[in-house]
Protein backbone atom coordinates (compact mmCIF):
# COMPACT_ATOMS: atom_id res chain seq x y z
CA UNK A 1 0.00 0.00 0.00
CA UNK A 2 1.32 3.11 -0.75
CA UNK A 3 1.86 6.76 1.55
CA UNK A 4 -0.69 8.26 -1.02
CA UNK A 5 -3.08 5.78 -0.50
CA UNK A 6 -3.05 5.39 3.51
CA UNK A 7 -6.03 6.28 5.19
CA UNK A 8 -6.31 9.79 6.53
CA UNK A 9 -6.87 9.55 10.05
CA UNK A 10 -3.87 7.24 9.97
CA UNK A 11 -1.59 9.17 7.50
CA UNK A 12 -2.15 12.08 9.58
CA UNK A 13 -1.36 10.11 12.95
CA UNK A 14 1.83 9.19 11.20
CA UNK A 15 2.51 12.74 9.53
CA UNK A 16 2.22 14.11 12.53
CA UNK A 17 4.72 11.92 14.98
CA UNK A 18 7.68 12.07 11.92
CA UNK A 19 8.97 13.93 8.93
CA UNK A 20 8.25 12.56 5.56
CA UNK A 21 11.58 11.57 4.74
CA UNK A 22 11.82 9.61 8.31
CA UNK A 23 8.14 7.98 7.42
CA UNK A 24 9.82 6.75 3.71
CA UNK A 25 12.97 5.38 5.46
CA UNK A 26 10.56 3.27 7.57
CA UNK A 27 8.76 1.83 4.33
CA UNK A 28 11.91 1.03 2.89
CA UNK A 29 13.21 -0.30 5.58
CA UNK A 30 10.52 -2.51 6.17
CA UNK A 31 10.55 -3.78 2.20
CA UNK A 32 13.90 -4.65 2.75
CA UNK A 33 13.85 -6.46 6.02
CA UNK A 34 10.44 -8.12 4.59
CA UNK A 35 12.34 -9.20 1.14
CA UNK A 36 10.17 -6.90 -1.45
CA UNK A 37 13.85 -5.41 -1.99
CA UNK A 38 16.27 -8.50 -2.16
CA UNK A 39 20.22 -8.33 -1.12
CA UNK A 40 21.96 -6.91 -4.09
CA UNK A 41 18.51 -5.38 -5.53
CA UNK A 42 19.06 -1.79 -6.96
CA UNK A 43 16.61 0.87 -5.01
CA UNK A 44 14.13 2.56 -8.00
CA UNK A 45 14.06 6.09 -6.58
CA UNK A 46 11.71 6.82 -9.15
CA UNK A 47 9.48 4.00 -9.06
CA UNK A 48 9.17 4.71 -5.21
CA UNK A 49 8.59 7.71 -5.46
CA UNK A 50 5.54 6.78 -7.82
CA UNK A 51 4.62 4.42 -5.56
CA UNK A 52 4.48 6.69 -2.46
CA UNK A 53 3.01 9.56 -4.26
CA UNK A 54 6.30 12.07 -3.17
CA UNK A 55 8.94 14.06 -4.97
CA UNK A 56 12.13 11.96 -5.36
CA UNK A 57 13.70 14.51 -2.59
CA UNK A 58 13.11 12.49 0.46
CA UNK A 59 13.34 9.34 -1.31
CA UNK A 60 16.72 10.62 -1.46
CA UNK A 61 17.15 12.13 2.11
CA UNK A 62 15.57 8.73 3.13
CA UNK A 63 18.24 6.28 1.28
CA UNK A 64 21.20 8.25 2.78
CA UNK A 65 19.38 7.34 6.14
CA UNK A 66 19.45 3.64 5.33
CA UNK A 67 23.22 4.15 4.00
CA UNK A 68 24.14 5.20 7.71
CA UNK A 69 22.10 2.02 9.32
CA UNK A 70 23.63 0.18 6.89
CA UNK A 71 20.98 -1.10 4.98
CA UNK A 72 21.82 0.03 1.67
CA UNK A 73 24.78 1.08 -0.29
CA UNK A 74 25.23 3.91 -2.91
CA UNK A 75 27.47 2.76 -5.94
CA UNK A 76 29.05 5.80 -7.41
CA UNK A 77 27.75 6.04 -11.13
CA UNK A 78 24.89 3.07 -10.66
CA UNK A 79 22.62 4.24 -7.92
CA UNK A 80 21.69 2.93 -4.51
CA UNK A 81 21.40 -0.75 -4.10
CA UNK A 82 20.33 -3.13 -1.10
CA UNK A 83 23.17 -3.76 0.72
CA UNK A 84 24.30 -7.01 0.19
CA UNK A 85 26.69 -9.05 3.01
CA UNK A 86 28.71 -11.59 2.04
CA UNK A 87 29.98 -14.43 4.40
CA UNK A 88 32.75 -13.72 6.25
CA UNK A 89 31.16 -9.82 6.61
CA UNK A 90 28.17 -12.30 8.58
CA UNK A 91 29.93 -14.86 10.32
CA UNK A 92 32.34 -11.31 11.94
CA UNK A 93 28.58 -9.86 12.33
CA UNK A 94 27.33 -12.95 14.07
CA UNK A 95 30.45 -12.75 16.47
CA UNK A 96 29.44 -9.42 17.56
CA UNK A 97 25.85 -10.15 17.94
CA UNK A 98 27.07 -12.94 20.03
CA UNK A 99 28.58 -11.34 22.35
CA UNK A 100 26.04 -7.92 22.60
CA UNK A 101 23.66 -10.88 23.25
CA UNK A 102 25.18 -12.15 26.24
CA UNK A 103 25.77 -8.90 27.67
CA UNK A 104 21.98 -7.90 27.17
CA UNK A 105 21.03 -11.59 28.52
CA UNK A 106 22.51 -10.15 31.75
CA UNK A 107 21.05 -6.51 31.49
CA UNK A 108 17.59 -8.25 31.09
CA UNK A 109 17.44 -10.55 33.73
CA UNK A 110 18.71 -7.94 35.98
CA UNK A 111 15.92 -4.93 34.57
CA UNK A 112 12.88 -6.34 32.91
CA UNK A 113 9.42 -5.81 34.54
CA UNK A 114 6.93 -8.38 35.17
CA UNK A 115 5.11 -6.64 32.46
CA UNK A 116 8.44 -6.96 30.28
CA UNK A 117 8.23 -10.61 31.11
CA UNK A 118 4.65 -11.56 30.54
CA UNK A 119 4.86 -9.29 26.97
CA UNK A 120 7.98 -11.75 25.57
CA UNK A 121 5.85 -14.62 26.84
CA UNK A 122 3.16 -13.79 24.88
CA UNK A 123 5.05 -13.24 22.20
CA UNK A 124 6.47 -16.73 22.14
CA UNK A 125 3.53 -18.12 22.44
CA UNK A 126 2.29 -16.58 19.04
CA UNK A 127 5.33 -17.11 17.61
CA UNK A 128 5.29 -21.19 18.70
CA UNK A 129 1.70 -20.89 16.73
CA UNK A 130 3.45 -19.79 13.34
CA UNK A 131 6.18 -22.19 14.26
CA UNK A 132 4.06 -25.16 14.11
CA UNK A 133 2.10 -23.43 11.16
CA UNK A 134 5.26 -23.08 8.95
CA UNK A 135 4.47 -19.34 8.33
CA UNK A 136 8.15 -18.60 7.54
CA UNK A 137 7.49 -14.61 6.68
CA UNK A 138 5.17 -13.70 9.54
CA UNK A 139 7.27 -15.41 12.05
CA UNK A 140 10.35 -14.16 10.57
CA UNK A 141 7.94 -10.27 11.39
CA UNK A 142 7.54 -11.63 14.65
CA UNK A 143 11.13 -12.76 15.63
CA UNK A 144 12.50 -9.15 14.88
CA UNK A 145 9.92 -8.19 16.88
CA UNK A 146 10.63 -10.22 19.82
CA UNK A 147 14.60 -9.36 19.16
CA UNK A 148 13.62 -5.60 19.60
CA UNK A 149 11.38 -6.03 22.72
CA UNK A 150 14.52 -7.83 24.24
CA UNK A 151 16.63 -5.21 23.30
CA UNK A 152 14.17 -2.92 25.32
CA UNK A 153 14.49 -4.53 28.29
CA UNK A 154 17.81 -3.99 28.48
CA UNK A 155 17.04 -0.14 29.51
CA UNK A 156 20.88 0.44 27.82
CA UNK A 157 20.09 2.94 24.66
CA UNK A 158 23.75 2.30 23.14
CA UNK A 159 23.23 -1.58 23.51
CA UNK A 160 19.41 -1.68 21.63
CA UNK A 161 21.20 1.01 18.90
CA UNK A 162 24.08 -1.80 18.32
CA UNK A 163 21.62 -5.06 18.84
CA UNK A 164 18.90 -4.04 16.35
CA UNK A 165 21.97 -2.67 14.00
CA UNK A 166 23.18 -6.53 13.63
CA UNK A 167 19.82 -7.17 12.94
CA UNK A 168 19.23 -5.28 10.14
CA UNK A 169 23.18 -6.18 8.85
CA UNK A 170 22.31 -10.10 8.84
CA UNK A 171 18.12 -10.03 7.96
CA UNK A 172 19.18 -11.92 4.80
CA UNK A 173 21.01 -14.80 6.33
CA UNK A 174 18.66 -14.78 9.82
CA UNK A 175 15.54 -15.30 7.22
CA UNK A 176 17.75 -18.09 5.67
CA UNK A 177 18.26 -19.19 9.13
CA UNK A 178 14.60 -20.11 9.70
CA UNK A 179 14.32 -22.11 6.55
CA UNK A 180 16.17 -25.53 7.88
CA UNK A 181 13.83 -28.55 8.84
CA UNK A 182 12.21 -27.35 12.23
CA UNK A 183 14.38 -24.07 11.74
CA UNK A 184 11.51 -22.28 13.65
CA UNK A 185 10.10 -24.38 16.39
CA UNK A 186 14.03 -24.93 17.32
CA UNK A 187 14.31 -20.89 17.51
CA UNK A 188 11.28 -20.46 19.49
CA UNK A 189 12.19 -23.26 21.81
CA UNK A 190 15.63 -21.27 22.13
CA UNK A 191 13.39 -18.09 22.73
CA UNK A 192 11.65 -19.96 25.52
CA UNK A 193 15.05 -20.76 26.95
CA UNK A 194 15.69 -16.97 27.20
CA UNK A 195 12.63 -15.81 28.53
CA UNK A 196 12.31 -18.40 31.49
CA UNK A 197 16.02 -17.74 32.53
CA UNK A 198 14.99 -13.64 32.51
CA UNK A 199 11.78 -14.57 34.44
CA UNK A 200 13.95 -17.35 36.85
CA UNK A 201 16.18 -13.52 37.25
CA UNK A 202 18.93 -15.70 36.63
CA UNK A 203 21.78 -13.45 35.15
CA UNK A 204 24.18 -16.45 33.97
CA UNK A 205 21.33 -18.35 32.45
CA UNK A 206 20.29 -15.70 30.37
CA UNK A 207 23.45 -14.11 29.48
CA UNK A 208 24.03 -18.21 28.18
CA UNK A 209 20.87 -18.32 26.43
CA UNK A 210 20.62 -15.90 24.58
CA UNK A 211 24.69 -15.92 23.22
CA UNK A 212 23.82 -19.54 22.58
CA UNK A 213 20.58 -18.71 20.69
CA UNK A 214 22.46 -16.48 18.30
CA UNK A 215 25.89 -19.02 17.64
CA UNK A 216 22.81 -21.39 16.95
CA UNK A 217 20.93 -18.85 14.22
CA UNK A 218 24.83 -18.34 13.05
CA UNK A 219 25.09 -22.37 12.37
CA UNK A 220 21.41 -22.61 10.77
CA UNK A 221 22.51 -19.75 8.73
CA UNK A 222 25.20 -21.10 7.23
CA UNK A 223 24.02 -24.23 6.53
CA UNK A 224 21.09 -22.28 4.77
CA UNK A 225 23.77 -20.88 2.19
CA UNK A 226 22.70 -22.06 -1.38
CA UNK A 227 25.35 -24.33 -2.45
CA UNK A 228 27.44 -23.73 -5.81
CA UNK A 229 27.60 -26.56 -8.24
Amino acid sequence: MSIATLDNSSSLAFLRSASLPSLIEGKIEQMILNGELAAGERVNELALAQQMGVSRSPIREACRKLEQAGLVEVIKNRGVFVRSVDVQQALDIYEIRGALAELAGGLIAERATDEDIAGLRDMVGQMDALAHAGDVDEYYRSNIAFHARLAQCTRNARLIEMFQGTDKELHLYRHRSLMQPEGLVVSNKEHNEIVQAIAARDIKRARQAFKRHVLNGKTRAVSAIPKEG
